[in-house]
């Protein structure tokens, strides 16, 4: 699915009518009108913070579920925000003290930077012995942080003048914070952007937004004027973040049918970046993301890619072209990414519409292959492993020869792992009878030559986990190449 002239326009104009209203107040000062409204700003603050507190808990709860330690970076983003925006709202002049204090400025101000600070180290690759570190003491830092956090409102709240020595007034300051903030948060919005263009999940889309929308908050903070009109644009813009946040979520997880996708969406950014640029280790990355998608097949991609690979021995294809089949085939469900969950899982018979949507797989993993240079040579083998020789497969429902090479053999390969691994609906046959299976369709489903092929280079090996390193290793070099 491209993205049309009038999705950006329309997109466009959201995000950029904040940004027109802000410099025209700006530029127009008698629109931009004094408003003192005290309590308004506690609840609208207050309601803020506790919507950041829960991304947090969201965030926080599927993260030992995809083993994602970056993951724990944003729920740290999320918590900063709610955290620290809270003393924004609960020292509002009227409420808990009776006059403005310096901690009530520069908590809107330390939020945001702080909120960025942490969504740039979720969206950065980092180094190995980072990582391992992290996964070993991640629930510390998690609790570090908390513990600070809470330090922060206690100290806001019991000592009035614990930041007084900080010069926020200061324009030169300002503008380094700004300027600083903005870059972190350029940094989120790039990486999930490439992860939206890859995939197309509503919620990554929701959290660029959320993200841009956070950029225009550091600029109305910035540039507008306390208690007046542009003042409350970023009260407005923030709040506005964490609804559309909530929207593309909610959204996406309702016709996924699992809260699940959030984070399949959320830690998918920094693999497809790096696949981007010819990097290696993603492959490995993206399989998970596609075998996540449904428990019930875990292991088939590269079950699927294995028995590709001794199939294309037996032909007697290159190096080379082995390299590009067992990429093809670890990317052959790619596009199942963007299936909901409520269907890849469902039990029983698919509706005429779920079957569908199904069937879109291979279009959409041939649209994201496409869009991917490490994967643009596998773009056939990806759309065309449902096709059949008596051409009625699908999507485009070619005939024989017409039929990719690579993508008769992943149909093979496949087809007899669906039959012998079992799925939801169908129990798991033997390798004889999947074997039987596919030549009692050969000619007519099955490319004849391939399923002999395949045929002959099972009965040579013995592990069910037949050559799946050689197919790692074969995918990887053929990306780095």
């Amino acid at each position: 699915m491209s993205l049309s002239l009038r999705w950006w326009a329309l997109w466009g104009a959201f995000l950029g009518l904040p940004m027109i209203v802000l410099v025209a107040m700006i530029e127009s000062p008698g629109i931009d009108k004094l408003w003192m409204a005290n309590s308004f700003h506690f609840y609208v603050v207050s309601g803020t913070a506790l919507a950041a507190a829960a991304a947090c808990i969201l965030v926080m709860s599927l993260t030992d579920s995809l083993r994602e330690t970056r993951l724990v970076f944003l729920g740290l983003a999320f918590l900063s925000i709610a955290a620290i925006f809270s003393v924004h709202g609960l020292g509002t002049p009227g409420h808990i003290h009776a006059t403005y204090y310096t901690q009530v400025g520069f908590s809107s101000w330390f939020s945001v930077f702080i909120g960025a600070t942490f969504i740039a180290i979720s969206a950065s690759t980092l180094p190995t012995a980072l990582e391992d570190w992290l996964k070993r003491y991640g629930v510390l830092i998690f609790a570090g942080v908390t513990l600070l956090a809470g330090l922060y409102i206690g100290m806001s709240i019991g000592v009035d003048d614990w930041l007084d020595w900080v010069p926020i007034s200061n324009r030169n300051l300002q503008y380094g914070a700004t300027a600083a903030t903005m870059v972190m948060l350029s940094i989120g919005v790039w990486r999930y952007f490439q992860a939206f263009l890859f995939a197309r999940l509503l919620s990554q889309w929701a959290m660029v937004i959320a993200l841009v929308l956070l950029m225009e908050v550091q600029v109305a903070i910035t540039w507008g004027r306390v208690w007046h009109y542009s003042w409350w644009m970023y009260h407005g813009t923030y709040a506005v973040a964490f609804v559309v946040l909530f929207a593309g979520w909610l959204i996406e997880a309702r016709r996924a049918g699992s809260l699940r996708v959030i984070a399949d969406a959320l830690s998918m950014r920094d693999a497809i970046a790096q696949l981007g640029h010819g990097y290696s280790q993603p492959i490995a990355d993206l399989v998970d993301a596609i075998e996540w998608k449904d428990l019930y097949t875990l292991g088939h991609v590269r079950r699927v890619a294995s028995y590709a690979v001794i199939t294309g021995k037996e032909l007697g294809l290159s190096t080379l072209e082995l390299r590009s089949l067992a990429l093809g085939a670890q990317m052959h469900d790619v596009g199942k990414i963007g299936v909901p969950d409520k269907i890849l899982m469902k039990p029983g018979f698919l509706t005429p519409e779920e079957y569908l949507e199904i069937k879109e797989h291979v279009a959409r993993g041939s649209e994201i292959a496409m869009r991917t240079p490490a994967l643009r040579s596998v773009t056939e083998a990806i759309r065309h492993h449902h096709e059949r020789m008596d051409g009625t497969g699908y999507p485009d429902g070619l005939k024989g020869e017409e039929i990719p090479l690579h993508a008769r053999i992943v149909c093979v390969a496949d087809s007899f792992d669906a039959m012998t691994s079992g799925r939801v609906y169908q129990p798991a046959v033997s390798r004889e009878a999947g074997l039987a299976e596919l030549r009692r369709h050969a000619g007519s489903q099955f490319d004849a030559r391939v399923v002999e092929a395949f045929a002959v280079a099972l009965s040579k090996t013995r592990d069910e986990r037949v050559g799946e390193p050689l197919v790692v290793a074969a995918a990887q070099a053929e990306v780095a190449a």
